[in-house]
């Protein structure tokens, strides 16, 4: 009799671990589409040791020996590099791709205004004393300062829409970071009572590959069983259950736009983080931001300037209907930086065409239109590039289009080696609806059984109990 009740207690363990596995694979069937989450399998094992009866052992049923994760360790160690190099290189070039300014469409603009202001100006030679042929001049000239105003500005409206994205950015980093800390704190709790903790550790991977995809950070596994993150230079971004802080301020050496700086985990002290100390989609944009965006903006502010200079030192040479002349054509910074955000005709001779300096001297007037020849010929003058103007907007529209070409090229070849990874990683640890069918069937199948011992053992014992 006691052996039956025994095969009562062994049954009884057995239906508990079927009916844990039949729970597996309900609960991967209910998370079939939930982002990161990695299939699991009930550990059923035979329980040891075994009875002797006699010259034989008699197993004792099964036992749930744990829940593991399916998780490829080898393809889960390459990830973290992929995810913060395609958010890099793709977020770079999505903010790249934003401006217009320096696209060969978009350039044209500026190549069209500088077209028009000399043909208004070869116009005026046949008539120099002719004041709508002057107003006409100035116009076009108004046209070709708002072209470069208006180019300037699309570059630097992309910067501050960086600016404004990397604020978000931040604060999605500090919350993120503050979530990875606790939950390193719940699994090495769970871990320490000899649990694994597998929905845990999904959602601390979720939190870590975003987190990677934001900042480009290292993932450092201790022995603790904690998820550190380490930034590309060298700061801690989190520490088992302590987490460092992201914040902003103005650099006025950059323009005023956002520097970060990283607060450490206990520490009130705040430090600028440099060049490369972000990677991932933050890293991307600030390299975008303060890399080719502001090299097209200097090289606008450069090509600005030298060209009001050049023009202005011809127009300075002629004099206007008044007599007077050494005027300049075009306001504008007295440095290379924001001239060609600043770029103006001269109030005065906007409110007066008449001071237009077309003639070489006042004995000439009105009909003298020599200086204009000189003030034409800066057309093609080579201005501090070497190349005219003409020849540097080209320039600069066909660096800006190198730059954008091999953001999009290193873009689409990490994206690709993302895509085969995490296609990897779905084939180890996703769920197969058909497979968990299956093993649902399966463990259901075995519940029966185990019930239908359960089921016949009892018979026994009381076919036995009537006996006596």
């Amino acid at each position: 009799m006691a052996d039956l009740f025994a095969l009562l207690s062994w049954s009884s363990s057995s239906l508990s671990a079927h009916r844990a596995a039949s729970a597996t694979a309900s609960h991967n069937l209910a998370n079939s589409n939930t982002s990161g989450f990695s299939r699991q399998r009930a550990q059923l094992e035979a329980t040891l040791p075994a009875d002797r009866l006699g010259g034989a052992f008699i197993g004792r049923g099964a036992l749930l020996g744990g829940v593991s994760q399916a998780r490829d360790q080898f393809l889960e160690r390459q990830l973290p590099q992929a995810l913060a190099s395609s958010a890099y290189s793709g977020a770079k070039a999505q903010a790249m791709e934003g401006l217009t300014a320096l696209d060969p469409d978009g350039g044209a603009g500026l190549t069209n205004a500088l077209d028009a202001f000399f043909g208004s100006l070869r116009q005026l030679t046949q008539a120099p004393g002719d004041v709508g042929s002057r107003q006409a001049v100035l116009a076009q000239g108004r046209t070709v300062a708002l072209a470069f105003n208006r180019a300037a500005q699309n570059v630097d409206g992309a910067r501050d829409g960086l600016d404004t994205q990397l604020q978000a950015n931040v604060a999605r980093v500090n919350d993120l970071a503050q979530s990875l800390a606790a939950l390193n704190k719940q699994v090495r709790i769970e871990q320490a009572s000899g649990a694994v903790p597998n929905d845990l550790l999904d959602a601390r991977l979720r939190v870590q590959d975003e987190l990677v995809q934001l900042t480009g950070a290292s993932v450092i596994p201790d022995d603790d069983g904690n998820a550190n993150l380490q930034l590309p230079t060298g700061g801690a971004l989190v520490n088992a259950d302590l987490s460092a802080t992201l914040s902003t301020q103005p650099d006025l050496a950059n323009g005023g736009h956002l520097a970060v700086f990283l607060t450490p985990a206990g520490s009130s002290a705040a430090a600028q983080l440099g060049a490369g100390a972000l990677g991932g989609s933050m890293g991307g944009a600030l390299d975008a931001r303060d890399g080719a965006l502001a090299t097209a903006e200097a090289s606008l502010d450069t090509l600005a300037f030298d060209f009001a200079n050049a023009l202005n030192s011809a127009h300075q040479s002629g004099v206007g209907l008044d007599g007077v002349g050494g005027r300049d054509f075009f306001s504008a910074p007295a440095a290379a930086t924001g001239a060609a955000r600043g770029l103006a005709v001269d109030p005065g001779l906007l409110a007066d065409p008449r001071r237009l300096g077309a003639a070489t001297n006042a004995a000439s007037l009105p009909g003298d239109g020599s200086n204009l020849f000189a003030i034409i010929q800066t057309e093609g003058a080579a201005l501090s590039n070497g190349l005219d103007v003409f020849d540097g907007i080209a320039a600069a529209i066909a660096t800006w289009g190198s730059a954008v070409d091999a953001a999009r090229t290193a873009g689409a070849r990490d994206e690709a080696v993302l895509d085969q990874l995490s296609a990897l990683r779905e084939s180890a640890s996703g769920v197969s609806i058909d497979e968990e069918m299956i093993a649902l069937t399966t463990s259901q199948r075995a519940y029966e059984a185990v019930l239908k011992v359960i089921q016949t053992t009892d018979e026994m014992l009381d076919t036995l109990l009537k006996l006596r």
